[in-house]
């Protein structure tokens, strides 16, 4: 009798090689998976965050080697009319904007295919950074750093997969300690088609033919009133065509309201259910001045540091040049009034040494009447400070009070 195993069929058996193609088809995919989080490996964080840092650096030598055959004084001068160059002599604060650029990547993205919660903040890192180094360069060459108080995230609609998109960051307000940063997450839109521009022509001019033109004293544009623009067609056994409330704060007429007073004529009597939906449908449409699309908003709460020691936010804006730019054009060629206090500090730029001593407590000496830092930002430029604080204000305390919760 045979043995049992000469009985049974003989079986292909699979081998796998080094070379074979299964094992170069599985290393294809490791290489890949690795590509693509490359800007997740280790230290990969550190080295976005410090590439402004980098390329300062870079663009320093770059401009020494530009000048190393000259005379040591010749080189002295022009190294310091070009750290000098890097304070942003005349601008508003306010409007100071720097974007920060990214797009969204598979390892940035979650489950849903899109941007992930955690990657805002990772993102807003990049860009404050970003926005520090060109706001306040004079600051950090004393040896300067900003502490994060806080950060809070509104979030709008999604950043999508592989889409690209920008950080705006600007300052929104200041107070004796803290200075308030706000991010606006955006995207821009694709370039249209001739096609799609032809569609969205003929949608338009549609729109227009079945809609009536609003009367000149019901137009939002034409009165100047920052608030959504409503016009409700009339109903064929209703006066009532429009309502727009004559000022977004007045206590008469409240926008979002459900009734009015008795007194108010039929003119003045919306439908609310209609003025909800329009409201409704404004909420959703979130989009900049200049048509990108707004995805989230976040605003940090951050103050000055050198060592332990806070500086207030006023004095670090107004040795980097920062003014009130909205009577009279300032720049590095037309210093605002304030400047050769600053240039005394300052010195010879190699050195800064006296803005330190000033900024670690040589600023309490001065009479509160000759601190010329406060009395660079006045008139209608404090209004808006002002009126920043108590948006970005309220927020830090209700934030503070959820704590108590």
């Amino acid at each position: 009798m045979a043995p049992l195993t000469r009985r049974l069929p003989q079986f292909p058996i699979l081998r796998l090689s080094f070379g074979s193609f299964s094992s170069r088809f599985l290393k294809y995919i490791v290489f890949l998976l690795f590509l693509v989080n490359i800007r997740s490996w280790p230290l990969s964080w550190h080295f976005r965050i410090f590439q402004p840092i980098f390329a300062l650096r870079l663009r320093l030598q770059l401009y020494r080697l530009s000048v190393l055959w000259k005379p040591k004084y010749v080189r002295d001068r022009a190294k310091a009319r070009w750290l000098c160059a890097l304070s942003p002599v005349g601008e508003n604060p306010l409007n100071f904007t720097v974007a920060w650029r990214g797009w969204a990547t598979p390892d940035d993205c979650d489950f849903n295919m899109h941007l992930s919660n955690s990657c805002y903040a990772k993102s807003f890192d990049w860009a404050r950074l970003a926005y520090i180094l060109k706001a306040f360069p004079a600051f950090f060459r004393t040896g300067g750093w900003m502490a994060l108080g806080g950060t809070h995230y509104n979030f709008l609609r999604e950043i999508r997969i592989l889409s690209r998109y920008e950080v705006r960051v600007s300052i929104a307000a200041w107070d004796h300690k803290w200075i308030y940063i706000v991010a606006r997450y955006v995207s821009k839109p694709k370039p249209k088609g001739k096609s799609q521009s032809r569609r969205d022509s003929h949608s338009q001019s549609d729109l227009e033919i079945r809609l009536p033109p609003t009367p000149p004293e019901r137009d939002a544009r034409a009165r100047k009133v920052p608030i959504p623009l409503l016009h409700t067609p009339a109903k064929p056994d209703d006066k009532c065509d429009a309502y727009l409330p004559p000022s977004p704060v007045s206590p008469t007429y409240p926008l979002g309201a459900s009734t009015l007073p008795a007194d108010a004529s039929c003119d003045d009597k919306p439908d609310s259910r209609v003025i909800a939906a329009a409201l409704r449908t404004q909420a959703r449409v979130h989009e900049e001045p200049d048509g990108a699309t707004l995805h989230c908003v976040a605003v940090s709460a951050l103050c000055f540091k050198i060592g332990r020691i806070t500086v207030p936010p006023a004095l670090v804006l107004a040795c980097d040049g920062f003014c009130d730019s909205a009577s009279k054009t300032y720049s590095h060629a037309q210093p605002p009034p304030f400047w050769p206090h600053v240039q005394r500090l300052r010195g010879s730029e190699l050195d800064l040494g006296a803005l330190r001593a000033f900024f670690t407590g040589g600023w309490r000496e001065v009479p509160e009447r000759e601190r010329w830092w406060e009395q660079a930002f006045g008139g209608e430029f404090e209004e808006r400070r002002q009126a920043g604080m108590e948006v970005v204000g309220a927020l830090r305390k209700g934030m503070e009070g959820v704590q108590g919760l």
